[in-house]
Formats: structure tokens, C-alpha cells, sequence
């Protein structure tokens, strides 16, 4: 038999999408599949260069509907079994091909990464419902990538439950190593090595709650003033943080360093990790990455984080926007170190047993297979 070909399609390099793209991809079975990538080269933390042996398609699939990106996309279609469109921007431009080709489509999966729609207004709410109503029929299959997100979809009534399966993230967590702690990247950014050190790695736009995370921070340094928060990450809020960390007096302590490739050795330099959400959240990738780093972790309870983050055992959660809440857990951990080692222990044993990337990509490879069964 001939392997079943496939096309994964992101629209931008930026954030988990493309990670969990990109691992997907070089974990499937060679001898089954033959994944091909589509995405744009927009300065993310994902490049061409790290799908090797992949098929590699540069689709630039910025506002609005560029007829270039869309063409390139239907020539591809045309000739796979299945085309996999990962977010809403790939979910649009992938089914908008698939419908063109009739018949002739290959089948299509959505897999959503985050369901923001009931967060938005009114009016753009209403947009992407009506979009999901009208691409219903080029959808063969719908992926969640937790429980709480699969909660979230079927509470529209838009979608059919049968075609609708969780298939939770996962990570290759043999990449991160909090042994493996060096104090590099403390000395180039200029951190003191005793210094408590807590980090975020995101996307500086929303569901991201800086706003709730520099209060929080601030009230961590109130008992902990040597305390310092490292952002990893850039996009359309940064200048905002930064005028914030300034506003609030902590511009020293609060250290940005935009787009990074080398955030295992970030995270090995550091005690705690946190990430502040208001909205939504599908089951971050960077949870998973700190846990496998071995590092407790502080997060909104928004989304399908706590199906990662096991409250009092890995971590701590706080109601969206309690900026009191994450203060307080991240100088408990300050204050108590070993405390924070026991946690980051079990994280990643967590990681290791629930969230690794062979499971996902296995989960993932016999759901492709069901739904071309299905459709024969």
C-alpha cells in the first residue's frame, strides 16, 4: 500500500501551531504517511529548516483572502488524501480550496487549538458560528485538542458530536531538561544566579493577560524583591508591556526577550513558570514544555490547562485575572524551593506518562486512517 498523503496546514510559524505541527509531522510513521507542510515564513520559532525530509511549501496567508496563497493551496489539495488545517486562518483558507475542488477533494481535518469564538462580540461571534455552519460539509473531522475545548465546541449545537475526538497535546519533553541548568542565559540577560526567576513563554496578544501577570509580579517582588519574570515571545502588545513594566517600577526585573530558539536552556535557568490567560485556551504547549523542564507552574485556570496542571501537585491555578492569587503562589515557591523542586519533579513525570508526542502522533495517525475507512 501506498502511504497516505498528507498536507498540514498553519498559517503562521509563530506559537504552538506550528510547534505541535512540526512534531506531529516528524513523529508520524514514515512507512504509513507522507506529510508535506504548508506555512508562511513569518520570523516564527519554527523553520523549514527543522522539517527535514518533510515537503516544504511556503503559503503566505496574510488578512484577508490573498487569491496567491489560496491557489497554492488548491493545486496542493488536488492531489492528497487528507489536507489537516490547524487553526481558524488555516481552517478558512484550506476549506475554501477543498470546497473549490468538489468531488475531487481530499478529506479535511480542522484541528481548532483554542476555541476563541464565544470570547469575541457579538458580531464577530456571529461571523465565524455562521463560517463553521457554512464549512461544515468539508469537515470530516473536527480535533479538540482537550476536553475543556471539546466542551466548548459542542456547546454551540453547531457540530456534530460523533466527528468531533479529543486528541490531546503533546510534546517531545526529552528536549527539556531542568538538569541541565548552565547560568548562561542568567549572565547574558543579566540576572544575579541566587535570583528567583519565574518565566513566561507566549504570544504577547491576547488570550494573554499581562496585565494581570506585572500586577501579580508586582506582588511577588513586594516579598521577594529580587525576583526577576522573563518574557519569551514578541507580537502586537509588546510595546505595552514594556510601558507597563515601566509604569510600574519593575522595568529592571522584567526582562523581554522577544522570538527565541534556545527556550529549553531558558527554562533550565529558571524556578517557576506562569502563564496569565483571560478567555480561552485549547492545552498550551508551553505548560507542557515547563512541566518537562521540571518546573512547578502558576496559571490562569482557563481552557484545558488543568487537564495538564494538577492543582497543589505540579502546580497552582488562579481564577482569570486574580492577580492577588498569582502573586502569592509564585512567592510561595520563592519562599519554599523545595517545595517548588517537588513539584517540577512530578510535572514532568506527568509529562512523560500523559503528554508525549509519540501518543499524540499515534492518537493522531490511526484517526487519519478511521476517516479515509470511513469514507471508502
Amino acid at each position: 500500500m501506498r502511504p497516505i498523503s498528507l498536507l498540514e496546514l498553519v498559517a503562521s510559524s509563530r506559537g504552538g501551531g506550528a510547534v505541535h505541527v512540526r512534531d506531529l509531522v516528524t513523529s508520524l510513521p514514515q512507512e504509513r504517511f507522507a506529510p508535506q507542510v504548508g506555512m508562511p515564513m513569518d520570523g516564527g520559532n519554527v523553520l523549514a529548516a527543522d522539517l527535514v525530509g518533510i515537503p516544504f511549501h511556503q503559503i503566505d496567508m496574510a488578512r484577508g483572502v490573498p487569491l496567491t496563497a489560496l491557489r497554492k493551496v488548491r493545486q496542493l489539495a488536488v492531489s492528497i488524501d487528507i489536507l489537516h488545517v490547524h487553526g481558524a486562518r488555516a481552517a478558512l483558507f484550506g476549506r475554501l480550496a477543498a470546497a473549490s475542488l468538489g468531488p475531487r477533494r481530499p478529506r479535511v481535518v480542522y484541528s481548532i487549538h483554542g476555541f476563541a469564538a464565544p470570547h469575541y462580540g457579538l458580531l464577530r461571534r456571529q461571523a465565524i458560528l455562521l463560517l463553521e455552519r457554512a464549512f461544515a460539509g468539508v469537515t470530516d473531522q473536527w480535533i479538540c485538542v482537550s476536553h475543556a475545548e471539546r466542551a466548548a465546541v459542542l456547546a454551540t449545537g453547531l457540530y456534530d458530536p460523533q466527528r468531533v475526538r479529543v486528541i490531546q497535546n503533546g510534546i517531545n519533553w526529552r528536549r527539556f531538561d531542568c538538569s541541565k541548568r548552565t547560568g548562561n542565559v542568567r549572565l547574558a540577560i543579566g540576572i544575579p544566579p541566587d535570583a528567583f526567576v519565574v518565566t513566561t513563554v507566549c504570544r504577547l496578544f491576547r488570550p494573554r493577560d499581562f496585565p494581570t501577570l506585572l500586577r501579580g509580579f508586582g506582588i511577588t517582588l513586594e516579598v521577594v524583591p529580587g525576583a526577576h519574570l522573563v518574557i519569551v515571545g514578541d507580537g502586537p502588545e509588546r510595546a505595552a508591556v514594556e510601558q507597563s513594566a515601566v509604569s510600574l517600577d519593575m522595568a529592571r526585573q522584567v526582562h523581554l526577550l522577544g522570538m527565541r530558539r534556545d527556550v529549553p536552556e531558558i527554562l533550565a535557568d529558571s524556578d517557576a513558570f506562569v502563564l496569565a490567560s483571560q478567555g480561552w485556551e485549547g492545552l498550551p504547549l508551553t505548560v507542557l514544555e515547563a512541566m518537562a523542564a521540571g518546573l512547578p507552574v502558576v496559571a490562569s485556570d482557563v481552557g484545558g490547562t488543568r487537564e495538564a496542571v494538577q492543582e497543589g501537585e505540579t502546580g497552582y491555578l488562579f481564577r482569570a485575572g486574580d492577580a492577588a492569587a498569582l502573586g502569592q503562589h509564585l512567592w510561595k515557591l520563592a519562599d519554599q524551593p523545595q517545595l517548588a523542586a517537588t513539584m517540577g519533579g512530578l510535572g514532568r513525570r506527568r509529562v512523560e506518562e500523559y503528554f508525549g508526542v509519540e501518543r499524540m502522533a499515534a492518537e493522531t495517525a490511526a484517526l487519519y486512517t478511521l476517516i479515509l475507512a470511513r469514507e471508502s
